[in-house]
This record gives structure tokens, sequence and C-alpha cells, in this order.
């Protein structure tokens, strides 16, 4: 049985144009919803580390994380605040992000016994917004697995020292292999044992610190919002690791959940 956390971000994605239709959310958030999904609850135990306030979105968070069986006993509800939410646009079905209101995640810090409980999981996920980014050796010198989403932030001040501290990183790019392969080789360098690329239609890279491994798209026949894509891919990835499939297998179900997702409004199934 994998123990799983997400750590980071809980928030809400609205989009203004579509009458403030909105989903609950966060890459963690992401992440831990498509692996639930495709794991079908199988041999792994889910929690979510983070905050939420006591308005009407944080309320909807608890409800859905409780539906999943998500254990929430380190998700810290706040009240009197406002749960963090980002405003979306769709230009051509791909997402513009706003600015975000941070609200109760604003000045949030975790804390040590946070920490500790987070340590006692097999794997946990964080991103920049995660507020967990200077944490992060500890807890891998504890023996959990650490997966990160690095986005598109490789100016992110804190980039040097997370990818010294992570097992296994995400990163996005546009169009260019060659700038995505000398950056997987770089991170390689500074400690990530398995770093990965996505390049929309393009595919994926995947580099091990001895061989580059391309991944191919699944074919959509209608894409309905790309929002999720990267998260969806992730956990697609990361179940075939638990599953101790091999790297081209781990990217295929990376490619096969991205397609599904990008499929449907929602960033998860």
């Amino acid at each position: 049985m994998v123990k799983f956390a997400a750590a980071g971000y809980v928030c809400v994605d609205y989009y203004p144009d579509f009458n403030n239709r909105y989903y609950i959310t966060g890459n963690g958030v992401d992440v831990l919803f498509n692996l639930l999904d495709i794991k079908k609850g199988k041999d792994m135990e889910a929690s979510i580390i983070s905050a939420v306030s006591d308005d009407e979105y944080g309320k909807e968070a608890v409800k859905m994380f409780h539906e999943r069986n998500i254990d929430c006993s380190h998700l810290e509800v706040i009240p009197g605040g406002m749960t963090p939410r980002v405003p979306l646009h769709l230009v051509d079905n791909d997402r513009v992000h706003g600015t975000p209101v941070r609200g109760i995640m604003q000045d949030y810090e975790f804390s040590e016994e946070t920490l500790e409980y987070i340590c006692r999981h097999d794997m946990m996920h964080s991103d920049f917004t995660g507020r967990l980014n200077h944490r992060l050796g500890d807890i891998r010198k504890s023996g959990t697995k650490v997966f990160f989403d690095l986005g598109n932030n490789l100016k992110h001040p804190d980039l040097e020292e997370v990818i010294q501290n992570i097992d296994c990183g995400l990163v996005s790019f546009g169009n260019d292999f060659e700038e995505g392969k000398a950056f997987l080789k770089y991170a390689h360098s500074k400690g990530v044992k398995l770093m990965i690329a996505t390049f929309g239609k393009l595919g994926s890279i995947a580099y091990d610190g001895s061989t580059f491994y391309k991944g191919e798209i699944v074919p959509v026949e209608h894409v309905v919002n790309t929002v999720g894509a990267g998260d969806s891919y992730f956990a697609g990835f990361i179940s075939g690791i638990i599953d101790g499939k091999s790297i081209q297998e781990c990217m295929r179900r990376g490619a096969e959940q991205s397609a599904k997702v990008i499929s449907t409004f929602n960033p998860y199934l």
C-alpha cells in the first residue's frame, strides 16, 4: 500500500467569461484526483496537506476530498478568510491565467508537526505555490520520494534549491526539444533522479541520467480545455512508477490521462 500526499495549494479556478463557472483545483489537487481516478483507490492511501477557509469554496473542497476518501487530517480550515482563487480565460481552448487572489495562503506556513506527517508518506507532490520549497531537502532525507511540478517557471528564485532536493520533476516547454534536453541534463546534474519535459502537441521526453526517452501524445478528437494537461500527465506517469512500470510505459499512461482530461472542461474526470 503506497501512501501518497499532495502538499501545497488548494484554490478555485473561475471563468468570468463563462458566468464564473468554477472548480476546486490546485496543482497537487489535480494530480491527486487524477491519480485516484487511474488507481481506482487500489493499493494507495491519499492525503491532502494544505489550508482552505470556511467559505463556500473551502467547504466544497473539504466535501470533495471526503467523497474521494482522502485523508484531511492535515487540511487546516481557517475561519473568516478567503480560499485562494484564480480567474481563467480560454483563448482557442487554451487556458490563460489572470491575477490570483491568494487569500489565506498568502502568508501560510506549515507546522513542524505537519512536516513530520508528510515524511510518514512514501511519496509526496508539490509545486512552487506549495510553500514547501525550502523544506524539500528535509522531506527527501526522511525517505519520502519527492515529486515536483516546475511548470514553466525556470526563472523562479527557488529553482536551484528545488532541483537539488527532488526525486522526479516535471517541466513544461514550448517546442524547443534541444532546450528541453539541456535543462533535463542540467536538473539531473543538480540532483533530480528523473526529469520529464512536456511539449504540448509534440509529446514529451524523460531523462534518467543516461537515456532520453520520447513519449508521443494520444490524439484527441476535440480539445475542450487544456487546463490540467500537465497535472493529469504527471498523475499518469506517477501511477506507472507506483505500479513498477518502465519509463516508456509511465509516459504512455501520462499521455492517455492527459488526453482524457483535455477532452473535458475540468482538470480531472
